[in-house]
C-alpha cells in the first residue's frame, strides 16, 4: 500500500456567523504569520445562496487538491451552508465547533501530515484544547 505524502495544496475556509472568522483568521496571523490559502467567510448578513456560492468560488479558485471548512457549531446555517456548498466534493472535509488551537495547528501541520492524518489531528487538537481550568 502507498502512503499518501501530505499536501502542499491543502487550503482551510473559516465560515462562522458574524465576525468571528475573520478574527480567528487575523489572530492565527498574529500568532504564526501570513496565512496563505486560509479564508474567512462571515454567514452573517448574506443569503444561503451567497454563503454556498463563496464557499465554491474559493474552492474553485484555489484549484487545491483538499480543502478544510472550519464551522463555528454543528446545525448552524454556516455549517448547513458549507455542507451544501461541498456536497459531492471530493478531498473536502466540514469540521464543526472551530477554535484557534484548530486553527494554529492547521496552519502549521497542513504541509508535514497526509490529509486524513491531518484531519484526524485537527479534530483531536480541538477537544484536547476545551478543559475546565480550575484552581
Amino acid at each position: 500500500m502507498i502512503k499518501e505524502q501530505p499536501s502542499k495544496s491543502t487550503i482551510g475556509i473559516i465560515v462562522t456567523h458574524g465576525t468571528l472568522a475573520g478574527e480567528l483568521h487575523r489572530t492565527t496571523e498574529l500568532i504564526v504569520g501570513k496565512l496563505g490559502g486560509c479564508y474567512a467567510i462571515s454567514g452573517s448578513n448574506f443569503r444561503d445562496e451567497e454563503v454556498i456560492a463563496r464557499i465554491r468560488d474559493i474552492i474553485d479558485k484555489a484549484k487545491a487538491k483538499n480543502a478544510v471548512v472550519f464551522v463555528d457549531y454543528f446545525g448552524g446555517s454556516c455549517c448547513i451552508n458549507s455542507v451544501r456548498a461541498v456536497h459531492g466534493l471530493k478531498g473536502i472535509k466540514v469540521i464543526s465547533g472551530v477554535n484557534l488551537p484548530m486553527l494554529l495547528d492547521f496552519a502549521t501541520k497542513r504541509d508535514s501530515m497526509n490529509f486524513q492524518e491531518m484531519v484526524d489531528h485537527l479534530l483531536r487538537r480541538g477537544r484536547e484544547s476545551v478543559k475546565l481550568v480550575d484552581f
